[in-house]
């Protein structure tokens, strides 16, 4: 072929040469147009066969959106009065890392040990998707490692074979992507090869990574919360011993005339007044540093979720052409080369 490309570049050879070697080309794969399609029949038919008998495939897909929330700094500078911060969180989970955070091996794991109700059985998540891998269950349960009984007692094999799974399934199964940029709205979908195990691992997997997310986001103003809700406490409880002191105070005190003698009474009193400001305080600012962490802990709101059935249904007609097309074309091919072969295997016996 790429002799007659050239002859007919130096002008060696005619177009009614190239036109003969053409029609000569199409005579010879009319002649072999059987084989053709055979192979192709054949190909198109291995095909739909191996689609056939593939095991149905299920898709579950979650949409939930993320609304940040916002930070009062007024709010922090009357609980820094007492020497606390109150900052807005962790700033290293953006709404963006969401996303990853579900891919995660943790967050994954916690899903996979999650319990189901199957025919009033319960049954653990990652029991029932290494099930439906029928070889890599034999061969797990023939060295120990299936099935998996609960995360905490787990052997360093199981361990690998987890890693294994979570692998498996952020590559081939999983995706967690967002709808639109300008949008808050986050897709979560996972397809697999048993409906219940995809339906529950989806809503399963978003509703743990969204409240790692919001627990982690809120973890700092929580702690400020609790610390001046245990200032609080304690102010209190010293405010009704000092309360009490100043009642028992005051009644020994009744029929005493000396104003020496009342003293201790009216130092009683000055620690009560005291108390009692730093209680009133303390209590505005435990609830200020409450509205401000509700402000601040982002707003997760499903708005649709997986429901059945859930099988994906795809058309075998598609891949089946497909197939045999390209095993009719890789025939002609294959004649194709092996004539050109010949002629030029003719040429060079002639020429010697």
């Amino acid at each position: 072929m790429k002799k007659m490309l050239r002859d007919l570049q130096r002008g060696d050879i005619s177009l009614v040469e190239l036109w003969n070697k053409t029609r000569f080309m199409f005579k010879f794969l009319y002649q072999k147009k059987f084989w053709i399609l055979g192979v192709g029949f054949l190909f198109g038919v291995g095909t739909y066969l191996v689609e056939y008998n593939k095991k149905p495939s299920y898709f579950a897909e979650l949409t939930f959106s993320l609304e940040q929330g916002g930070s009062g700094d007024g709010l922090s500078g009357l609980a820094s009065q007492f020497g606390l911060s109150m900052g807005t969180g962790v700033d290293g989970l953006g709404g963006d890392n969401l996303m990853s955070l579900m891919k995660s091996r943790r967050i994954i794991e916690d899903v996979l040990f999650t319990s189901v109700k199957v025919n009033k059985d319960s049954v653990i998540l990652i029991n029932r998707y290494v099930g439906t891998l029928e070889s890599m269950a034999k061969k797990w349960d023939s060295v120990g490692i299936y099935p998996f009984t609960s995360l905490s007692d787990l052997s360093t094999s199981q361990d690998s074979a987890i890693g294994i799974i979570v692998k498996r399934l952020t590559e081939n199964s999983l995706a967690v992507a967002k709808v639109d940029k300008k949008l808050s709205f986050v897709t979560v979908a996972c397809t697999g090869h048993d409906a219940l195990f995809t339906k529950n691992f989806v809503e399963q997997l978003s509703a743990r990574a969204s409240d790692f997310y919001v627990e982690t986001k809120t973890s700092n103003t929580r702690a400020n919360v609790n610390k001046l809700q245990r200032r609080v406490d304690s102010v209190s409880a010293e405010l009704d011993a000092a309360m009490l002191e100043y009642s028992q105070s005051q009644d020994q005190n009744q029929f005493t005339i000396q104003s020496v003698a009342k003293v201790p009474s009216m130092q009683k009193q000055l620690k009560v007044t005291m108390l009692t400001t730093l209680y009133g305080e303390l209590v505005k600012n435990l609830e200020l540093s409450k509205t401000m962490m509700a402000r601040e802990e982002p707003i997760i709101t499903v708005i649709d979720t997986p429901h059945y059935p859930l099988r994906v249904r795809k058309s075998k007609a598609k891949p089946t052409v497909m197939a045999a097309f390209l095993g009719s074309f890789l025939t002609v091919l294959f004649f194709g080369a092996r004539s050109v072969v010949h002629d030029l295997n003719r040429q060079d016996a002639g020429t010697n």
